[in-house]
């Protein structure tokens, strides 16, 4: 069984006549661009198989990535079973502990073990193709059971899968911004392509963007912070897509927005011309490219992140930017908090509404995370946050002290 991704772009090396017949195909049963197909010895769709590609294509689970990661996923959970000569529709709760240990421990596999959040990923892959077995009337009952469950806020429960084990969260990756002024970001500005990584750079770590909603930004996209619109702003909005494609609002500094214009308009347009002298399609419109002008892949950005932290001793990641904007910004959110405290006697509602502005709500918004508990992790790399709470704790004391004279 082999797993492959529909790209329509394979069709314009067709010849004319043929790209016509099977694009009209295309339009007609409607193929998105990324749908995966298992394909058998064959040459043809797994019938089974596929109902679970379209099963994938609902609306809930809209994001190309998302088909992409549980399609894989699936593909190597077939490879095992297949080793095992084993059907996937006659899965035990043992086969599953054994899988688990498998990719868990690196036993018998070519790759590393997986570990943390990526068998949380796995575990996902696999019930979403046990339920959709079942609603399907392939099995009477997924191999595996459920447990309740109660979300970390908001008291809510549910149910969730139960196999393998919980796994142990990693951790993050993020330097001080004192760290990223005064020893990365120099070193990243006098590299290659130094005004495009520059501004990629900063506009991450700033704005605490995924690596994948900066560079599906297009030119279009950018507005121009000197609009009189902006007046007296220090930030512009920008509307960005995360995962699930989910839309989100976040506040870009203006000094971030110039950077990313003037390059723009100067270094991106050499990379536009490059691509224009060919090919005779038109040059891609996201924000950020290669020299050959096409878009920018994060591999390409990991690579020159790798550069600039192994000559600074410095290790940081596309994704440890997103980590520095949250550490720094929930610090920054709780020290203002801390200081609305002392303004709640003075104040009444108005400082009851300031001080349950929740800083955790904030960055979770900002961040654009569906769940809250994915946002509370980071209140444990505050340097400061003991500090803060006895401060806070100090305050209410003397609080009622006051009061009681």
């Amino acid at each position: 069984m082999e797993l492959f991704f529909f790209d329509r772009e394979v069709l314009t090396a067709l010849p004319k006549a043929e790209r016509s017949k099977y694009l009209a195909l295309v339009e007609a049963v409607v193929i998105p661009d990324g749908r995966p197909f298992f394909i058998g010895a064959d040459g043809r769709p797994d019938t089974d198989l596929d109902g679970f590609c379209t099963y994938l294509l609902d609306p809930r689970r809209g994001s190309r990535n998302t088909w992409k990661t549980y399609a894989n996923q699936v593909a190597v959970f077939l490879r095992f079973l297949e080793m095992q000569k084993k059907s996937w529709k006659d899965v035990s709760r043992e086969d599953l502990k054994a899988y688990y240990r498998v990719r868990t421990t690196g036993e018998f596999q070519i790759g590393p073990a997986i570990k943390g959040q990526s068998w949380n990923v796995v575990k996902s892959a696999l019930v979403h193709l046990y339920e959709y077995a079942v609603d399907a009337g392939l099995i009477e009952a997924a191999p595996f059971k459920y447990r309740r469950s109660k979300a970390m806020f908001g008291g809510a429960t549910g149910y969730t899968a139960d196999f393998g084990a919980k796994p142990k969260p990693e951790p993050i990756n993020f330097i001080s911004i004192r760290q990223y002024k005064d020893i990365w970001r120099p070193v990243l500005a006098q590299g290659r392509n130094a005004q495009r990584n520059l501004a990629l750079t900063d506009l991450l770590i700033t704005v605490g963007l995924r690596i994948s909603e900066a560079l599906s930004l297009q030119t279009h996209q950018i507005p121009d912070p000197d609009n009189l619109a902006y007046a007296g702003k220090k930030s512009v909005t920008l509307r960005v897509v995360g995962k699930g494609k989910k839309p989100r609002l976040v506040l870009v500094p203006k000094r971030i927005l110039r950077a990313i214009r003037f390059y723009i308009e100067e270094d991106r347009e050499v990379a536009v011309a490059s691509f224009l002298s060919r090919s005779k399609t038109n040059a891609p419109k996201a924000v950020f490219l290669s020299e050959r002008g096409t878009v920018l892949s994060p591999r390409s950005v990991q690579a020159f992140f790798s550069v600039v932290s192994k000559h600074t001793g410095l290790h940081l990641t596309p994704h440890g930017c997103r980590h520095t904007f949250a550490v720094y910004q929930l610090e920054a959110m709780i020290k203002r908090m801390a200081k609305n405290l002392k303004a709640l006697h003075q104040g009444g509602a108005d400082a009851y509404r300031q001080v349950l502005n929740d800083p955790l709500r904030q960055l979770q918004l900002l961040l654009g995370h569906s769940q809250l508990a994915t946002t509370y992790l980071y209140l444990d790399f505050i340097e400061e946050s003991e500090a803060l709470v006895e401060e806070s704790l100090a305050d209410w004391t003397g609080w009622e002290t006051s009061r009681d004279s």
